[in-house]
């Protein structure tokens, strides 16, 4: 995270440090980043940056859930819109997110970000993305009612499930699109519908007569 140095900053300063981040976490992977053409883009020196983050991997990941919290306020007016309903809402936040993450101004960084993630970095983010979008007014606002669920912690169990999910959607759109397969995005949202589809009514087909 940031110190109180940058944050004290003024605005437009933190946004063009901010804006140079997104620049060269577009251009190549968070490893082969480099500090220098972020603070020569950003025009800072070297030593502001480390009063600021303490490396360039602090920076990526503050980069990132900058852009979780937006995805929060998405997340957050398509549940109330619903009026709580966790499936509909998923269906229809996905919709929404797959457009700006493979076509919006971030799409470049998404797809370093899902073509160069490590089960380490991968845990990590998506343990982010859950938390950023399941604080306590996500939970007041889901309805309960119609989920088979007791209590918060299960509740937060299938949530892990459902995000899991989006990430593993998106991972296999771009490690497909890197393989050469043609997937559009139309394709992605009916594969991610139908996986929803499956969590919500359950895949088994038994006889009538088996219980």
């Amino acid at each position: 995270m940031p110190t109180k140095t940058f944050f004290n900053l003024s605005q437009a300063k933190q946004q063009r440090l901010l804006k140079a981040a997104r620049q060269e976490f577009s251009r190549v992977p968070l490893y082969d980043a480099s500090i220098n053409k972020i603070i020569a883009t950003a025009g800072i020196p070297r030593g502001s940056f480390y009063q600021y983050f303490k490396d360039k991997t602090d920076l990526y990941y503050y980069y990132f859930e900058k852009l979780n919290q937006e995805h929060k306020n998405l997340w957050l007016k398509t549940l109330r819109d619903n009026h709580g309903d966790l499936f509909i809402s998923f269906r229809q936040y996905f919709s929404r997110l797959i457009g700006e993450i493979t076509a919006g101004q971030d799409a470049p960084f998404y797809r370093n970000l899902f073509l160069n993630m490590s089960y380490k970095n991968g845990h990590k983010m998506s343990f982010a993305s859950h938390k950023a979008h399941h604080d306590r007014e996500f939970y007041s606002l889901v309805d309960t009612s119609c989920l088979r669920i007791t209590n918060e912690h299960e509740l937060k169990m299938l949530m892990r499930i459902l995000m899991a999910t989006v990430f593993q959607t998106l991972g296999s759109y771009y490690f497909r699109q890197q393989q050469g397969q043609k997937v559009s995005v139309t394709q992605l949202k009916h594969e991610f519908t139908r996986t929803l589809d499956w969590l919500e009514h359950g895949v088994a087909v038994r006889p009538a007569n088996q219980h």
